[in-house]
């Protein structure tokens, strides 16, 4: 934050700067005064005096600037000093040493992010057709009706009933009012409704023609009766079996699933994309040294040549949502915020990203905390609030959830991921596999139904006629959610499942949750070689999640 917005703050939570501090704030930079404020929050310090903001910082602040000076104009004194080899590689730069009477000067090669270097590319997916233009929702003007429930579900039915198709057991699907008595056929329906017993379970489902009933017995050997019984309504499934006596019987389930695959690897550019999101700009429980250690990452300015190596090499950023921490979103949230109206969020969150270099291209999608409505899908951040990003050239804000082509290779889901709250709720064998601490499961089986949000009432949501959103009608090669905090890199079926950390401690409504926030962690995924990494904003520590599958 700039001085102006430090000040502001500090009146607005009754925190009063002494005069000589106003006279050294100058002196400070950006990042230096949103640490003081934070710790003023955090200590619950109503007067801001000199020893106080030294303590914090940790130097002298009247020879702030004086030490500064002497640090540019020593650079040259201290060569002897200097480790060399963290700064250059010699034997890569042995055009750039010269000898100049008896001297050795080292003239430091320029190191540039791989975006200066080759071109980065951002299209967005409709449908199976790149398009240059980003897809928007815009909100609709008439309020859904009878006709517009109808069609979203009938656009639910046909677009899935064509994935099952693709299933070999799927091939001759039978329209429900024309089943042929005592003969083994396939069907497809929208599940309206289930009926577990002892026995197991009997599905009612419909296709737009009739409604049949459909048993299938608990001691099916083909079946996952944990996966089957928890099959949420609204679902599309397909069943084999035969019918009669008015009652099918199932001897098999399928499900839309996506097919088997190797994760995609592509080109010969040695290319990252590095998964981010919940910021939380605006609440006191966020943590903001992260932000200023995430820029220094992704500038390449950690003090260790070793990483900034590997963050020259990013191209992309995704940010998945929950940008800020939103106003009104929580019972009580208005005693936890430091920066109290969206405007000022959104102009705290711009200046983070504007320091984002621009030669990496930065998807940016809403959340829930976030001022588009509740309601999915979420059109794109306001232009309003967030200008001067919304003019530069690197910078893509998308709706909630969105299809994106990175690089003219690797496709990829981008949804925020509210509905998954309801999935740990109300998807029994879920939690049995960990709930809210395993995030790859909740995104797998989400893939398995290819349905974002499955059932009625799983998420606030617009029935948008002919379209349905939450199909997952194109195959990614990553699936990227947020929302609950954790950290988790997994893969299913070649698909990269991504969940997000947090900028963000927990707070006291995430702990009536049950949420356990993993915060400080980055992602990040090779284009060229599909290697995964972690890097840990904390102390930045990198893990290798998987190794080159190539």
């Amino acid at each position: 934050m700039n001085k102006d917005d430090f000040i502001k703050l500090l009146w607005e939570n009754n925190i009063i700067p002494q005069k000589k501090v106003l006279d050294l704030l100058n002196s400070l930079k950006e990042e230096d005064l949103d640490i003081i404020f934070k710790e003023a929050i955090k200590n619950n310090v109503k007067i801001i005096d000199e020893e106080f903001i030294n303590r914090i910082i940790g130097k002298n602040i009247d020879n702030n600037k004086e030490n500064v000076e002497k640090k540019e104009n020593n650079v040259n004194k201290k060569q002897n000093k200097i480790n060399i080899k963290d700064f250059f590689n010699i034997n890569e730069n042995k055009q750039n040493i010269e000898k100049e009477s008896n001297k050795v000067v080292l003239i430091e090669s320029t190191k540039k992010h791989i975006g200066e270097e080759i071109e980065l590319s951002v299209k967005e997916m409709k449908e199976t057709k790149e398009i240059n233009i980003l897809k928007r929702f815009e909100i609709q003007k008439n309020k859904p009706d009878i006709i517009s429930w109808i069609s979203y579900y009938k656009q639910r039915l046909d677009k899935i009933k064509k994935i099952l198709k693709e299933h070999s057991e799927m091939r001759n699907i039978y329209p429900l009012n024309k089943l042929p008595e005592n003969e083994e056929v396939a069907i497809v329906g929208l599940v309206y409704d289930k009926k577990i017993t002892e026995k197991g379970i009997t599905f009612v489902i419909e296709d737009g023609n009739n409604v049949v009933k459909a048993f299938i017995s608990k001691d099916n050997e083909n079946i996952d009766f944990k996966i089957v019984k928890d099959i949420p309504l609204d679902s599309v499934i397909g069943l084999v079996g035969t019918y009669k006596n008015k009652m099918f019987f199932a001897n098999n389930i399928i499900l839309p699933d996506v097919p088997i695959r190797r994760p995609k690897t592509f080109g010969e550019d040695d290319v990252y994309i590095l998964f981010t999101g919940d910021w939380q700009v605006g609440n006191k429980y966020t943590f903001y040294e992260l932000f200023d250690r995430f820029l220094q990452f992704v500038n390449g300015k950690t003090g260790n040549e070793k990483i900034n190596e590997i963050a020259r090499k990013i191209g992309y950023i995704i940010i998945i949502g929950d940008v800020v921490d939103g106003v009104g979103v929580y019972p009580e949230q208005k005693e936890e915020l430091v920066l109290k109206t969206y405007e000022d969020q959104y102009k705290s969150f711009e200046d983070y990203i504007l320091k984002i270099p621009e030669s990496i291209k930065t998807i940016v999608i809403p959340g829930n905390h976030d001022i588009p409505r509740l309601a999915e899908p979420q059109p794109e951040l306001p232009r309003s609030l967030l200008r001067e990003s919304y003019s530069m050239k690197n910078i893509y804000y998308l709706s909630n959830p969105s299809y994106v082509k990175i690089h003219n290779s690797i496709i990829g889901l981008l949804y925020h991921g509210y509905v998954l709250d309801w999935l740990v709720s109300n998807i029994s064998f879920l939690r049995e596999k960990g709930g809210y601490e395993k995030p790859g499961e909740l995104m797998k089986f989400m893939l398995m139904l290819r349905l974002i949000f499955p059932s009625h009432g799983s998420n606030p949501y617009v029935p948008y006629i002919n379209e349905d959103s939450s199909v997952i009608e194109i195959v990614p090669d990553f699936f990227h959610t947020g929302h609950i905090h954790r950290a988790s890199y997994n893969e299913y079926r070649g698909i990269d499942l991504i969940n997000s950390s947090t900028f963000q401690d927990i707070t006291p409504y995430q702990k009536e949750l049950g949420h356990k926030p993993e915060p400080g962690i980055l992602f990040l995924r090779n284009i060229k070689n599909g290697e995964a990494l972690s890097v840990n904003l904390f102390n930045f520590e990198i893990r290798r999640l998987r190794d080159k599958v190539i």
